[in-house]
């Protein structure tokens, strides 16, 4: 197609000439590329998809051009609106995951704060057990140690102490049961 006027290549887009939009694309297309290029960076995807946009919002508002600028100049600030409402998408993004990082990072310490608490409390109640079973007579004391700390089973024990299994697991019971209490107590005296 030779080579054409702005006025009369709008008359024929809007005439919907297939040739003139080829033409129109052709043209404008390698300047339009580069501005974008030049505005979102070399390697941006997206600056191949703002200047599709261009073409197409131009089309759309092509009966509404008055010719106050050169076909080109109109086109160029179609792209220059496009890509900064591109950036503009892009920092609203951005921000979005900030604040969503921030939020998951705030829960994550708050989380962490809980757990350092929680195993505090923890090894705080552990050193109570300790100092309760200390305190305990020597039957309970030395059949506590048996089965929690040196992890002996039923039938080891019973075979240490030369006793029934039953009497084992019957004395264990009670054990634990005046252990739990002692522990009780300590730990409300403890917070008070």
């Amino acid at each position: 197609m030779p080579l054409l006027e702005d006025h009369e290549l709008v008359q024929k887009l809007l005439a919907k000439d297939e040739e003139a939009y080829r033409y129109f694309y052709e043209t404008y297309r390698n300047r339009i590329y580069k501005a974008c290029v030049y505005l979102l960076g070399y390697r941006d995807p997206d600056a191949e998809d703002v200047t599709q946009e261009v073409f197409l919002a131009a089309l759309k508002q092509l009966p509404q051009f008055e010719f106050r600028s050169s076909l080109y100049h109109w086109l160029y600030r179609i792209a220059m609106y496009l890509c900064y409402e591109r950036i503009r998408r892009r920092r609203r993004l951005i921000a979005s995951l900030d604040e969503d990082l921030e939020k998951a990072s705030d829960s994550l310490a708050a989380g962490e704060r809980e757990h350092v608490a929680e195993a505090m409390d923890r090894k705080r109640s552990l050193e109570v057990v300790e100092e309760e079973m200390e305190k305990m007579g020597d039957p309970c004391k030395s059949l506590l140690g048996l089965r929690e700390k040196q992890q002996k089973s039923y039938a080891e024990i019973a075979d240490a102490l030369k006793v029934p299994i039953g009497t084992v697991m019957s004395r264990l019971a009670r054990c634990k049961e005046a252990l739990k209490a002692l522990v009780l107590k300590a730990l409300k005296e403890t917070s008070k």
